[in-house]
């Protein structure tokens, strides 16, 4: 897999208007590939997906699929993120939009760029206020690796990254467990219960 890194990310920057430009320049520049993106959360994807709509629709551009995939999608919704294009649509170009749903064993036929945002979104226990809140965070260099292996998967590819060469070297070498992060007051009263 080619890496290509683009400009260092900077805080508080709209991730949504930056993966947009990429994903543009990435099929620009691999006419004959599909494209998974990965986004943070569901609210990135729609807006990602929204603004491409739109660009589409002014570039009166067809054969580019514009497909989301996260979890709370129905099974029929993901099984066409995930399936190839077929009949009349089997040479046009898919652009999956994704949370990391999509970093691990799952392989999107077609797929052989991947626009990696470099952020994900974490579920947190906070003890102080005994709630659990969705935090976004940059991934670790592990989970780059493992989403930039997704274009390789079936052919050579590519990876776009929204960060530079110099901040790869910068990111934590794993995740942190989950259980640092996770409510353990669930297990605790179930053992308790048990009689543990």
């Amino acid at each position: 897999v080619e890496v290509i890194y683009g400009a260092a990310s900077q805080p508080k920057e709209r991730i949504v208007d930056r993966m947009v430009v990429t994903i543009k320049q990435a099929l620009s520049d691999n006419p004959e590939s599909s494209v998974l993106a990965f986004l943070p959360g569901q609210g990135e994807i729609h807006r990602t997906a929204g603004m491409l709509s739109d660009w589409l629709r002014e570039q009166q551009l067809g054969g580019i699929h514009l497909r989301p995939l996260y979890g709370n999608l129905s099974i029929e919704a993901q099984q066409q993120a995930i399936a190839p294009l077929n009949g009349t649509e089997a040479y046009d170009q898919k652009v999956v939009l994704a949370t990391n749903i999509a970093e691990t064993s799952l392989t999107i036929e077609g797929v052989d760029v991947v626009v990696d945002s470099g952020l994900a979104r974490e579920a947190t226990f906070n003890p102080s206020t005994g709630m659990t809140g969705l935090h976004t965070v940059k991934i670790s260099a592990a989970s780059s690796i493992q989403r930039a292996g997704r274009a390789g998967r079936l052919r050579p590819g590519k990876c776009y990254r929204l960060w530079s060469a110099s901040q790869q070297q910068q990111l934590a070498p794993h995740g942190s467990a989950e259980i640092l992060k996770a409510d353990l007051a669930p297990l605790a009263l179930q053992l308790l219960q048990w009689g543990i």
